[in-house]
Formats: structure tokens, sequence, C-alpha cells
């Protein structure tokens, strides 16, 4: 059962709350593209600033801090629809490159995805380097340092098993989600790799967090069948531990969970899971570690039209951090907020202070986003994260400032 929620309406453009941060809203790009896919940041140009980088379905773009002028990294160049991207300097040159995935075309889980990096030649021309791909349905892309070397390798994660079908798509094939390592030659073709799981279905994203003592990042995955932990061994085996079972009440195709990122919550930074739940559904969900190997499943909103992103940010000026949701769909129903938009949970009294505190749920954008990923950062140095989200039905890309102290 979700708890009590008190929320707070946000007037768009100026997103004031009581309780909460003062949000100002800049479209940066009123349409990037039929659909944003994926956001992100990185300091592109290289003057130590965030840039964010937005994917389209056929193009990458990015926009320069702080004229936010919109600059083209490839478009037309790769197989439609790009889908996932995943910032890194590859080559060793100094300057940010981009791992890129695309080839999505759902419900196709025959047809390999593609697989590409790009980079810049030396007259800074951006170039697309191919690297050998065969698993239909890629969907998300990370760096993670798995093994601890202190080098990061490129997790892909496909969507779907290859060759299984809804409605019932935890039948069939798991995902085979690999880890690919950048070879001497990044250029080649062919990278060396390795198979972290095959056994999970509807793998819709997952984060490389830190949930021990030792160097390496582990892997927790939102999937058909709950939310899960992947972790390597010393010596090169993987291992999955199950650390909820997602909600598995709903029709077909919606279950397990969808979406996943790892925050600190309270004082006391405990550790605490968010996702949404089901796959593609109205629930925010929280799993909050008790004990070591002990994860307390809560849910915080059930009334969330098809949640399609999760972030963990201190936005405020206490020790905590808050929820991030984006919101996908408007709700078809009397109740508002209605969405789609960008809403932040404040949970610290409510997990921290007991079942009978309420939930603070600030609303950034009430209409005007129809978010399909969002994420925070300081993009204007002043300590204080921004939301930064891209849009489906609404196409747009578009930077929430933090100005809770101004």
């Amino acid at each position: 059962m979700a708890g009590l929620i008190l929320w707070a309406t946000g007037v768009v453009g100026c997103g004031l709350t009581a309780g909460g941060p003062i949000w100002v809203r800049q479209e940066i790009d009123p349409r990037a593209g039929e659909v944003v896919y994926a956001v992100t940041v990185a300091d592109v140009n290289g003057d130590r600033r965030l840039d964010v980088v937005a994917v389209t379905e056929d193009a990458v773009l990015w926009y320069e801090n702080p004229s936010w002028r919109k600059r083209v990294v490839v478009e037309g160049a790769t197989a439609r629809d790009n889908v996932c991207i995943a910032a890194r300097d590859i080559d060793g040159d100094g300057q940010i490159d981009f791992a890129l995935g695309a080839g999505w075309k759902p419900p196709d889980t025959v047809t390999p995805g593609t697989l590409q990096w790009l980079g810049r030649d030396g007259a800074g021309q951006w170039k697309i380097h191919i690297i050998e791909y065969e698993e239909p349905s890629i969907h998300r892309m990370r760096w993670a340092d798995v093994d601890g070397d202190g080098v990061t390798e490129l997790v892909i994660v496909p969507l779907q098993g290859r060759g299984t079908m809804g409605p019932d798509w935890g039948a069939g094939k798991g995902v085979r989600i690999w880890v690919l390592r950048v070879p001497e030659d990044p250029t080649a073709r062919v990278w060396a790799s390795e198979l972290a799981d095959d056994t999970l279905h509807t793998a819709h994203n997952f984060e490389a967090v830190s949930l021990d003592d030792d160097p390496a990042e582990e892997l927790i995955v939102a999937a058909w069948e709950g939310v899960f932990r992947l972790d390597r061994l010393d010596d090169g085996r993987w291992t999955r531990t199950k650390l909820g079972d997602g909600y598995q009440g709903g029709d077909l195709p919606h279950r397990g969970a969808s979406e996943i990122k790892l925050g600190k919550v309270g004082d006391q930074a405990r550790d605490c899971l968010a996702t949404i739940e089901p796959w593609h559904g109205d629930r925010v969900v929280v799993y909050v570690r008790e004990i070591e190997s002990k994860w307390v499943r809560r849910e915080v909103d059930t009334g969330v039209k098809w949640g399609h992103a999760v972030w963990f940010a201190n936005v405020d000026e206490d020790p905590s951090q808050e929820l991030i949701i984006g919101q996908r769909d408007p709700r078809t129903d009397t109740v508002t907020p209605k969405g789609p938009g960008v809403f932040v949970y404040d949970l610290e009294s409510w997990l921290m202070g007991g079942h009978d505190s309420g939930i603070e749920k600030w609303v950034v954008d009430d209409g005007g986003m129809a978010c399909e990923d969002a994420l925070a950062a300081d993009l204007d140095g002043d300590g204080r994260p921004e939301i930064i989200a891209g849009g489906r039905a609404t196409h747009n890309v578009v930077v929430y400032w933090n100005r809770s102290q101004d």
C-alpha cells in the first residue's frame, strides 16, 4: 500500500512548490526529434561545463552550456532508431566520445541492433566506429568497472531475449547481458566480451553501483522476474542475487519492474533502490536495505501513468537525496496531477520516521514533458542539481533550473 502523499502544485515555468525547491523551466529544444529516447550530460567541448546530450530516432545532439546552442554529432547516419548512449573518452585523446546503441525496432526480437562509438578525428569531425554485436533488442548501456581494475567496461542490456514474443515476455530465451572491453586499438570492430547473465526477461533498465567494500561495481537490473544484483567474482564468474519480486499481479505483459536507481536516504544515507513497477507500470516503489541481504519493498505512489524515468539527487538543503520520477503518459481519471510530467518525492520522513509520516510530492512539470528519460546534474556550478528531461509525445528537451536559494 502506498504511503500518504502530500503533494504541492507547481507552476510550469516558475515551479514554486510549498516545502520544495523552486524550479525554473527552460525548454532548450522544443522539437529535438520524434522521440527523445535518452538524455545525458558530458563536457563535450572541454570547457569544464556539463553540456546536455540528447538521442533521438535518427540523431545524436548536444547543447552547449550555457548558450544551449544545438550541435549535431551524427544525423541520419545510424540504423533507426537510436535508443541508448554512454559517454566516455574511449580513444584516450582527452575528448568525450559516445557509445551508441541503434537499430531499435520493437517488437522485433530477431534482428540484431547495431553498436558503434562516436569519436572525433584530428580535424574535430565526428566519425562512426562499428563494434560487432549480434543481439536483438538493444536497449540500455552503461560504463562500469565490473572487475575493479580502475578501467570501465561497456555493459549492454537488451530489452528482450532472442525470439521471445508478447504478451508473455517472460517465456523463452533470456536477455544476454554482455560486458565489452575497449581494445588497445578502439577502432577495431571486435571487442573482447564476456556474458554476465542470460536468465532474465524484459530487462528494462540497469545501473552500475557499489553495494559492498570491494573496488568492483555491481549491476542492479530491473526485469520481468523482479530486481536483481549481478556481481563478478575474482575468478571471472558472475553471480545473480534476487533483491525483490517487483510487482507480479498485473495483466500480461506487465510484470516485475522497469527503471532502477540507487539512492541514499536519511541522515544515515541508507541504501534505497527505486523502481517503476510493473514493466511500464503505474507504481513508484522503493526497496530499503535493512540489513546486508534484506531489502524491504514499499510502494511510494500508485498513480503514475507509464513511469519511464527514475533518478536520485539531493535537490534541497537536507542531507538526504530525493527521488525524481518522469511520467510518460497523462492520467485518464480525475486525480491530479495528471501528467505527463516530472515529479520529485521527499521520502526521508516517510522512510525514516515511520509509516504515519507523509510523502511530499513536488510537481516540477505537469503536462509539458512526456518524459522518456531524465537525470539530475549541476549545470551551472552552484552546487544544486538541475533536472534534465527528454520527451516522447512532447518531442522536447527541457532543463529545470534549481533556484532554491536565489
